[in-house]
């Protein structure tokens, strides 16, 4: 069984929202659909819960699947997000932190400490961001 989760790539003008998660490696803010969520609507969620800041779902940028530890599979969706309101506000038992980067320092990161296939849908915002 594939397990189904939504996360978004908030932009706020020059800079994107990421996170460091509890392995050490740099990705967005995302987690579980719950029943009678759509995606777009856990992604928001997400967003909020694991970070603090408030953000409008807009194009879908793609998604990104991989197996867990206990070998499920993985596939998460993600939106790009327009950044609303807020400060930033780690949920510490979900993540060790969040930060606004530019787009290259971003890049850098998740090509650095990141995950396979988040280059792609980082370059796919920040392409939404220069529109």
């Amino acid at each position: 069984m594939t397990e189904q989760s939504a996360g978004g790539i908030v932009v706020r003008g020059a800079q994107v929202l990421m996170i460091r998660d509890r392995y050490g490696r740099w990705t967005f803010p995302k987690g579980h659909i719950e029943a009678g969520e759509t995606p777009k609507e856990a992604a928001v969620r997400e967003v909020l819960e694991e970070t603090g800041v408030r953000a409008t779902a807009g194009e879908r940028l793609g998604q990104v699947g991989y197996t867990l530890s206990g070998g499920n599979d993985k596939q998460v969706t993600y939106f790009y997000m327009t950044y609303e309101s807020g400060e930033i506000q780690a949920l510490q038992t979900e993540i060790a932190e969040a930060c606004w980067l530019g787009f290259d320092e971003a890049q850098d990161q998740v090509q650095r400490y990141g995950y396979p296939g988040y280059r792609v849908l980082l370059r796919k915002a920040k392409e939404i961001e220069s529109r």
